[in-house]
């Protein structure tokens, strides 16, 4: 009765606490806690805060709130919730408090802790620095081997034979009387002596508060939510980019910001953007001649991309294999490309055979056959045999 009764006292501490710290949601620099990791102190962020209640949680200790700072424009920059756990170590329950944040779609973003409770060990030692880098990692790994696992896969038990004489009440309640290490297979995807810390605030940052915040997310998907995303950061426009892939339907109304995406020096945007490229877009012959054309300021490996799209195509257009072949003379592309756009012209040529009848395009590859560089003239010559 007294122990439920100390529960329930904690329990409302930290909800009057929450309440007071989020009810006027102005973070100023003095109100936050100070933080022992990360160093970016999340809760001084400026912006306009929202608020969203999870109905019928299932972690009865933690806020019930959502709380989501926004910038002037309506855009997320990050999701929080203050959370109250129980670790459970062979037994024995410590409680952790934290914030746990995720970023404007979705993804773990970090924590944040009062530096006067910090995350300790099995062995009452707190975090060293190195830990909680260790542990950021450990919570961004959306596959953690952690995501299959039960509270009882977590260690081995040791439990010695006692003597008839040795079995007092303190042995049979004292877990100091057990042994327990992390099996070996988990010790590369957790922290030393914080194997249960880390299962737990895996699940916390992955479980339950996730979902809600991509239903949320989910709601405001339409045009202007899209057009907004698109304008924002990094991870922002890879996450528009995401629901165009998903639902083609928008790209009609985006194809004039998406396609210069395609060129972009970010390597996870370009590959992102390709992958919202469609044959069925592609089958317009004014589209392949557009689409072709972004290899001009691409990066290397994403010239090589735009060919192997236009490979998917059933029918290119006469024009577009000219202006392939005109990348190549221009040294746009090197002649490992110029390889795989004489594989285009073999398979064009099964339902067109009199493609090679166009004079431009037999112009430039009898200028090819003759060209300065070996390799290509050869190429060329054994290409033009293939298909004769």
């Amino acid at each position: 009765m007294e122990i439920n009764f100390k529960l329930a006292t904690i329990k409302l501490a930290i909800l009057i606490f929450v309440s007071l710290f989020l009810g006027g949601y102005n973070y100023s620099p003095g109100d936050s806690l100070k933080t022992a990791f990360p160093s970016k102190d999340f809760l001084n962020m400026k912006g306009i805060t929202v608020s969203h209640v999870i109905k019928n949680s299932s972690d009865s200790l933690s806020d019930n709130k959502i709380v989501e700072l926004q910038d002037k424009n309506g855009l997320t920059i990050w999701f929080g919730r203050y959370f109250y756990k129980d670790i459970c170590v062979t037994g024995i329950c410590r409680m952790v408090k934290l914030w746990v944040f995720w970023d404007g779609v979705g993804n773990y973003l970090g924590i944040q802790l009062d530096e006067r409770e910090p995350l300790t060990k099995s062995d009452h030692t707190p975090f060293e620095p190195q830990d909680y880098i260790r542990l950021d990692e450990i919570l961004s790994d959306t596959v953690s081997i952690l995501k299959e696992l039960q509270y009882e896969d977590l260690v081995i038990e040791d439990k010695p034979q006692l003597n008839i004489d040795d079995r007092t009440e303190k042995n049979l309640f004292e877990v100091d009387g057990y042994s327990s290490a992390t099996l070996p297979s988990l010790k590369e995807y957790v922290i030393k002596d914080a194997v249960f810390t880390c299962y737990t605030l895996w699940h916390t940052v992955h479980g339950e508060t996730k979902v809600y915040i991509d239903d949320i997310l989910k709601e405001r998907i339409d045009t202007k939510y899209i057009n907004k995303l698109l304008n924002g950061s990094e991870n922002q426009e890879l996450f528009a980019l995401e629901i165009i892939r998903r639902n083609n339907s928008f790209f009609i109304e985006f194809d004039s910001q998406l396609l210069p995406l395609v060129a972009s020096q970010n390597k996870n945007i370009s590959e992102k953007a390709l992958s919202v490229i469609t044959p069925q877009y592609l089958s317009n012959s004014e589209n392949q001649l557009r689409f072709i054309e972004l290899m001009d300021n691409s990066l290397p490996e994403t010239k090589y991309e735009i060919i192997y799209k236009m490979q998917l195509v059933d029918n290119i257009s006469p024009d577009a294999i000219v202006l392939l072949i005109d990348k190549y003379m221009t040294g746009k592309i090197s002649v490992g490309g110029l390889n795989q756009i004489y594989k285009i012209i073999s398979k064009q040529m099964v339902t067109n055979k009199n493609i090679l009848d166009n004079p431009e395009i037999e112009n430039r590859l009898v200028q090819l056959s003759k060209h300065s560089d070996p390799y290509t003239a050869n190429l060329t010559k054994n290409f033009l045999k293939s298909i004769r």
